[in-house]
């Protein structure tokens, strides 16, 4: 299982070398990096590894458009917000706790001169600027007690602000959390062989507009 893993992982770092080379040198968003290149401990969140590109696949399933705003939550590197870049969001955001990772996010940003995409610098376990957008998307970025604390923000947000989400999922160690424990219900899944390349989709709706749709409570 071992020899599995590590060929797999191969496998991965060499195609996204090649998607590297595809934008004439201009990104930097295959190179794997460990919690301690970060600059971050284990117990605050996981190594760095770059989305799939089935994320492009995931997001041709939504409506996406202008009124639409969606934050990487744990963006590294920023493969996915580049991605995230190919749809008409009204802006794209991510944040990261490694200071390392969002210089080279940026970096990778203005030299593809995709001005929708910013990155910061910030902790899941006091960030609570969630209340801008609609959607999140998150590549398992840290453990299920990171995981869970982030979730009472995005909940937090949604009680001052109500409205329509979107939580798309990459390698989603925390989905018996998230159909447990919160009111996202899961839309869309992408399996694989490999657990760590499979997609779930969860949508929020609040409570007044299930009324309004008919849609039963089971929160």
């Amino acid at each position: 299982m071992n020899h599995i893993y590590r060929l797999c992982c191969q496998i991965w770092q060499r195609a996204a070398k090649i998607n590297d080379r595809l934008l004439r040198g201009n990104g930097d968003f295959s190179g794997w990096m460990s919690q301690e290149e970060a600059g971050i401990s284990k117990e605050k969140g996981n190594q760095y590894q770059p989305s799939t590109d089935e994320l492009v696949k995931v997001l041709e399933k939504f409506n996406i458009g202008k009124g639409d705003h969606i934050l990487d939550i744990g963006c590294g590197k920023g493969k996915a917000m580049y991605l995230m870049s190919s749809f008409p969001f009204g802006s794209i955001e991510g944040y990261d706790l490694s200071e390392k990772l969002v210089q080279i996010a940026n970096e990778n940003f203005a030299a593809l001169k995709l001005e929708q995409c910013r990155a910061v610098q910030a902790d899941t376990a006091v960030f609570d600027d969630y209340e801008r957008y609609n959607y999140f998307y998150i590549f398992n970025s840290f453990p299920q007690e990171i995981f869970e604390q982030m979730m009472d923000h995005i909940l937090d947000s949604l009680d001052r602000n109500p409205r329509k989400c979107t939580f798309i999922y990459l390698n989603p160690v925390c989905h018996e959390y998230m159909v447990k424990h919160t009111p996202f219900q899961m839309v869309y899944r992408i399996r694989h062989v490999i657990r760590w390349m499979e997609y779930c989709c969860y949508t929020y709706t609040p409570i007044i507009a299930r009324k309004e749709e008919g849609v039963g409570r089971n929160e």
